[in-house]
C-alpha cells in the first residue's frame, strides 16, 4: 500500500475521535451534572497535562527512532481509558479518566505529523492532500453524533469515542513501519541536550508562541460553543452541520496547501490566521444570526488552519531531523496545553457571567 495512502487512512481515523470529542464531549458532562466551571477545569486540566505528556512520548519516540510503536501504544492506552468513562460517575472519577485519556490520544498528534512531514520532505508526498481525511472523517463524526442526539440520549456520546479509538488503533497498525535514520547523528550531550539546546532558540520560541497564541484563541468555541448554540435554541443536528461547515472550509485550504505555503510562507499565514481569528470571534460574542454564523464558520479555513500550516512548516524547518518529533510536541504542549488550557480556564466563569460575550477574551488573544 503507498505510504500516501497509508497515512491518509490514519489522518481519517484520528479526526474521527476529535470529531465526537471537541463538540459532544462538554454536552456530556453536563448531562452528568456538571456546570460551566467544572466543565471548564476538566477540559483546561487534560490540556495542561500536554505539557509534559506530549514532549515525553515524542523524545520517546525520537530516542527509538520509532514513531509507529508509540503511535499503537498511544492509541491503545487511549482505548483503554476512554472505556472506562462507561463505568465512572462523579467529577473526580471523571477527571481522572479524562486526564489519563487526554495525556495518550492528542499525543499522537506530533507524532504523525513529523511521520507526514518527513514524507513530503524526502518523498515529495502533499501533507495537505494526507491531512484534509482529517478534517473529512471531523465531519462526519461531528455531524453524525449531532444527528444521534436528537434521538439519543446523551450517553450514546461516550459510545461514539470508544468507536472512534478503536477505528483509530486499527489505523495505527496500517502505518508503514519505520526504516531507522541512517547515518543518525549522535550529539555530544545526548538527546535531552541538544532538546534543550533547540527550545532555547529565540526565533524558536518567538514563532511557537504566536503559533500556539492564534490556536488558543479557538478555547471558547471548543469549551462552550455547542452549549451556547443550545442555549441560543439550535438543534443538535443544526449545531453538527455548523462544525462541519468549519471543518469543510478546512478541508479546501487544505486541498491546495502546497500552494498556499509556496505563494504565502509560514510567517505570513500565521499573521493571516490572527486576523481571520480576531474578526471571527467578534462577530461570534454578539448573537450573529444562523446565516452570518455559516460565514464566520467559513472562517475557520484561516483562523485554524492558514494558523496550523504555518506552524507546522515553521517548525519542521527551524529544528534539525532527528529532532522532529519533540519538536512538532513542543508546539503542540505549548497551543493545546499551556496556551488553551490557560485561556479555557479563563473562559469558564466568564461564559458563565456573560454568556457569548466571553467570545471577546479570543478576540483580544487574536
Amino acid at each position: 500500500m503507498p505510504l500516501a495512502v497509508r497515512l491518509s487512512i490514519f489522518y481519517a481515523s484520528l479526526c474521527l475521535f476529535s470529531g465526537v470529542q471537541l463538540p459532544f464531549f462538554p454536552v456530556w458532562l453536563k448531562a452528568r451534572g456538571f456546570g460551566a466551571q467544572e466543565i471548564s477545569f476538566v477540559i483546561a486540566a487534560t490540556m495542561f497535562l500536554r505539557i509534559a505528556a506530549g514532549p515525553v512520548f515524542a523524545f520517546l519516540a525520537d530516542r527509538l527512532d520509532d514513531r509507529r510503536r508509540v503511535v499503537i501504544l498511544l492509541a491503545w492506552g487511549s482505548l483503554a481509558c476512554a472505556s472506562l468513562y462507561l463505568l465512572t460517575s462523579g467529577f473526580w472519577p471523571v477527571f481522572l479518566v479524562s486526564l489519563a485519556l487526554m495525556s495518550f490520544w492528542p499525543s499522537i498528534t506530533p507524532l504523525i505529523e513529523t511521520i507526514a512531514m518527513k514524507a513530503t520532505r524526502e518523498e515529495g508526498i502533499d501533507y495537505g492532500r494526507m491531512r484534509l481525511w482529517c478534517s473529512i472523517t471531523f465531519i462526519a463524526a461531528s455531524t453524525g453524533t449531532g444527528w444521534l442526539l436528537d434521538w439519543q440520549a446523551p450517553e450514546i456520546i461516550v459510545v461514539c469515542m470508544i468507536g472512534a479509538l478503536a477505528v483509530n488503533l486499527a489505523g495505527a497498525y496500517l502505518l508503514a513501519p519505520e526504516v531507522p535514520s541512517a547515518g543518525r547523528v549522535r550529539r555530544p550531550g545526548g538527546q535531552l541536550k541538544a532538546t534543550l539546546a533547540i527550545a532555547r532558540q529565540p526565533l524558536f520560541i518567538v514563532g511557537l508562541l504566536t503559533a500556539s497564541l492564534i490556536q488558543a484563541t479557538h478555547a471558547v468555541y471548543y469549551a462552550f460553543g455547542t452549549l451556547n448554540w443550545q442555549k441560543l435554541g439550535y438543534g443538535d443536528n443544526i449545531i453538527g452541520i455548523l462544525w462541519g461547515i468549519g471543518v469543510i472550509a478546512e478541508i479546501i485550504l487544505f486541498a491546495f496547501s502546497g500552494r498556499v505555503v509556496a505563494r504565502f510562507g509560514a510567517a505570513r499565514l500565521m499573521v493571516i490566521g490572527a486576523l481571520a481569528a480576531a474578526f471571527r470571534w467578534t462577530a461570534m460574542a454578539f448573537n450573529p444570526p444562523l446565516w452570518a454564523l455559516f460565514g464566520l464558520q467559513t472562517l475557520h479555513a484561516f483562523s485554524f488552519c492558514a494558523a496550523h500550516l504555518g506552524a507546522i512548516y515553521f517548525v519542521t524547518h527551524a529544528t534539525p531531523r532527528s529532532l522532529a518529533a519533540t519538536a512538532q510536541s513542543l508546539y503542540s504542549a505549548l497551543s493545546a496545553g499551556v496556551m488553551m488550557g490557560l485561556m479555557t480556564l479563563a473562559a469558564g466563569p466568564l461564559y458563565q457571567s456573560f454568556g457569548q460575550k466571553a467570545f471577546l477574551l479570543s478576540a483580544c488573544a487574536g
